[in-house]
């Protein structure tokens, strides 16, 4: 009787069910094809060793990951993706926020400008590197052709380290401006205009009025643009390839430029030190977006 009232309940929960997930099931599929197999087989494979032609050829436990995080040179990588990340998240993020509060109110031509301003959301990675690239060329590049017109040497861009770090991170920030001015032009449309109205008769106008009330109340795209603009600019690939291609002497060597070269611009490939790599930013990304939901569930709350 207990098995018959059971394959009843199935039945009801079946047809309560519907069709919903037979839907979700082709993306299922998909998911677990193009996304959870090549995740555990690149766990898997960071606990191997790589042979002449990069099959996993013997168990070494730990060993990749105990040279991830001790060897310097992936720690010099390690912190030269964030740094990028960092400063290509505050520098597209700022930009954005800043021609967004300028267009907030009336101005002739804003239309325009929005369209200007979003505009580089439509280009992708590859050909975003290639302006730049002819921008900061040594010699005949657009930038120092404009600072030698005012009379100021223009510094090597791509040349030394620390404006390559800039060089990239600037191409980067460029690149994701206009997803984040996109984002907060929704943003500030959806704040009330009663409560401006109110803030400006109290007497808050200007910066004050920005900073006491239309930044607080875009807060949670805000937060969005901080996690996914940083969670981008550790996947930074293209930019580094086209610009500097790792360069001056590794200095400009993000973790995802390094997956690539060990795992497919060396002679001999290394899928295991490469899998380290990869499974290391599928944790990190995990842990970010983990503190964006924390964040948007507090401030819900």
């Amino acid at each position: 009787m207990n098995s018959i009232t059971r394959s009843r309940t199935l039945r009801q929960r079946v047809r309560t069910a519907g069709v919903g997930p037979w839907l979700l099931l082709p993306a299922a599929v998909l998911l677990a094809v193009f996304v959870y197999r090549p995740l555990f087989r690149g766990v898997e494979l960071s606990f191997f060793g790589s042979d002449l032609i990069g099959n996993p050829s013997r168990f070494v436990g730990l060993a990749n990951w105990v040279e991830f995080f001790t060897t310097p040179d992936f720690q010099r990588t390690l912190w030269t993706s964030l740094l990028i990340a960092v400063l290509a998240m505050c520098m597209s993020v700022g930009v954005a926020l800043s021609c967004v509060l300028l267009l907030r109110r009336w101005l002739p031509g804003r239309g325009f400008f929005q369209v200007v301003f979003s505009l580089p959301f439509a280009y992708s990675a590859a050909s975003a590197s290639a302006v730049f690239f002819g921008l900061f060329a040594p010699s005949v590049g657009g930038v120092n052709l404009l600072l030698d017109g005012i009379g100021i040497d223009g510094p090597p861009w791509l040349q030394q380290p620390a404006w390559a770090i800039f060089s990239i991170a600037a191409t980067t920030a460029w690149y994701e401006s206009g997803f984040a001015f996109l984002v907060l032009i929704a943003a500030i449309k959806n704040v009330p205009e009663e409560l401006i109205e109110a803030a400006e008769l109290d007497g808050a106008s200007g910066g004050r009025l920005s900073w006491s009330i239309l930044i607080p109340l875009m807060r949670p795209s805000l937060v969005f643009l901080l996690v996914t603009q940083t969670i981008s600019g550790l996947q930074t690939f293209t930019q580094v390839y086209v610009l500097t291609r790792g360069g001056p002497s590794n200095t400009t060597t993000t973790l995802v430029f390094q997956l690539y070269q060990l795992a497919f611009g060396q002679g001999t490939p290394d899928f295991g030190r490469a899998s380290v790599i990869g499974v290391f930013l599928v944790i990190v990304v995990g842990l970010v977006t983990l503190v964006q939901f924390r964040i948007t569930h507090r401030k819900d709350a």
